[in-house]
């Protein structure tokens, strides 16, 4: 890997790290997989111990990716436990409705307008 580039992140599999590429280029963050073509990565797209890294040009961009996944991670695993909130649009006024995470999945009404509304699952 060039010594330019500043590592945030390994997964285990090149599609994880196109989602999560794909994820902070959302976010305005330009990130890229280095080693697609390891020699290291196995049948199935499993990677050697190191995994597929994902990189950015600098050390500042670094310390913002970083930050964006951790705390998505901690957001994730709150919602996996079902502490948190989820926000909800509804599809007739378009107000964004905030739910408590335990409602995932389910359908509730709207707080503007009674539509009814569907509460997503957890994001990925």
């Amino acid at each position: 890997m060039p010594g330019d580039l500043y590592c945030i992140r390994r997964t285990a599999t090149v599609e994880e790290a196109d989602i999560i590429v794909t994820w902070l280029a959302d976010r305005g963050i330009e990130a890229q997989v280095v080693d697609r073509d390891n020699p290291g990565v196995l049948a199935f797209g499993l990677t050697d111990a190191e995994g597929i890294a994902i990189c950015v040009a600098d050390e500042e961009t670094a310390k913002k990716a970083q930050a964006l996944l951790e705390e998505h991670d901690r957001e994730a695993a709150a919602q996996s436990k079902g502490e948190g909130e989820v926000e909800a649009t509804c599809e007739e006024c378009g107000t964004v409705n905030t739910f408590e995470a335990s409602t995932r999945g389910t359908v509730q009404e709207c707080s503007e307008c009674g539509a009814y509304v569907d509460v997503p699952e957890i994001e990925s």
